[in-house]
């Protein structure tokens, strides 16, 4: 998973998404002129190239967030399983030692199930 983060020449955010493959998405928008114009050559007068370049009026910044993703995904997956706050209550006040010993059991099955990336 990548995360493409656009920024003007002042250093502001002005745009960012989250892709695995960006590539499209990225090169759509500059065909677009999306975030301004890209980088360029100079031209004189009558549109001859000068041989200097005109540089972007923003940058684009990728940063691969695959370990972080992974991490929220395991984090969200363990939560829509994890026992309840109610089922904990439940234990803890009513059912006794067993009752929990079940509900530690339950999380560590959730836990092994979805270990940390």
């Amino acid at each position: 998973m990548k995360k493409v983060i656009i920024k003007d020449l002042m250093g502001n955010e002005i745009s960012w998404m989250k892709s695995e493959d960006p590539t499209f998405s990225i090169s759509e928008c500059v065909a677009s002129n999306v975030w301004g114009l890209p980088e360029r050559p100079e031209l004189d007068a009558e549109g001859n190239p000068t041989g200097n370049t005109i540089p972007a009026e923003y940058t684009v910044e990728i940063t691969d967030i695959s370990a972080e993703y992974a991490l929220e995904e395991c984090i969200s997956k363990r939560k829509s399983e994890y026992p309840s706050a109610e089922e904990f209550l439940n234990a803890f006040f009513d059912g006794g030692e067993q009752a929990l010993a079940a509900l530690q059991a339950k999380r560590l099955a959730v836990k092994a199930k979805y270990p940390k990336p």
